[in-house]
């Protein structure tokens, strides 16, 4: 349930280079990589995925997850 949420806001209330950009940190895939496939420097993208982050986060804690659930 939990994950299928996290899907649901990664796809729908994400910006697409933030869903890209936090799909691919969460593939394992290093900041300088990414920030180089998206033209991006290392600190805009931590400011990115950061934000990326924090609204999902935010958007599982408004559908009642903790985190314990994670």
């Amino acid at each position: 349930e939990l994950i299928d949420a996290m899907y649901e806001v990664i796809n729908r209330q994400l910006t697409p280079k933030q869903r890209d950009a936090l799909l691919a940190e969460l593939a394992g895939m290093p900041l300088e990589e990414i920030a180089r496939r998206t033209g991006s420097t290392r600190n805009a993208l931590y400011k990115l995925t950061h934000d990326a982050r924090r609204r999902l986060k935010l958007e599982l804690e408004r559908r009642g997850f903790t985190n314990d659930d994670w």
